[in-house]
């Protein structure tokens, strides 16, 4: 990404920002990745192609920021204070309620979106490796051996497999029934 996201932004460096993500979105939750070009993104944004392109490489470049903003929601800082033990939990918790409270716009994207295609690969990969890096760096594992950072693979795989199948392949369950199938896979 072009615009540098480690330094506090402008008022009008977020603005176009979140235009450009609210953007994305809305023509996620109406048609397909492959079907959105820079010129509608721009269009419906309200801003000209050289302010994308000032912030934004191509649209592939958008949905990873798109990624970023979604993942920021899991507010890493807050949870590394909490005890080892129930880390593990509480970014299981995090990342459920974050799709249980965007399911509709999940399911609008499904819609429109393969599961097997782009976008949705993307998406995935996007979040396997925020968690591999937050379970290797975070999490109390005493096992010799296993390689910790295998481990962090195997966490992040099953969370996000129990995520896949109770939201992207639309199988409602309850958080807590799902800590009974997250405990079940990980022991």
């Amino acid at each position: 990404m072009k615009y540098d996201l480690s330094k506090k932004p402008t008022r009008g460096a977020e603005r176009t920002l979140t235009a450009f993500f609210e953007t994305m979105l809305s023509l996620l939750s109406q048609k397909s990745f492959d079907n959105i070009s820079v010129n509608e993104i721009c269009k419906v944004s309200n801003f000209p192609r050289a302010t994308f392109y000032n912030y934004f490489d191509d649209k592939y470049d958008l949905v990873d920021y798109c990624w970023h903003v979604l993942a920021a929601e899991i507010e890493v800082d807050q949870i590394q204070s909490a005890p080892s033990d129930n880390e593990l939990l509480i970014y299981f918790d995090r990342l459920y309620d974050i799709f249980e409270k965007r399911q509709d716009l999940l399911k609008d994207i499904f819609k429109n979106n393969d599961f097997s295609g782009t976008l949705i690969t993307s998406f995935i990969n996007y979040l396997k490796a925020i968690m591999q890096k937050i379970f290797y760096e975070s999490l109390a594992y005493t096992k010799p051996d296993v390689p910790t950072e295998l481990m962090a693979d195997h966490c992040s795989e099953t969370v996000l497999l129990i995520l896949e199948w109770i939201f992207l392949k639309q199988k409602p369950t309850t958080k807590a029934q799902a800590h009974k199938y997250l405990n079940a896979l990980l022991n």
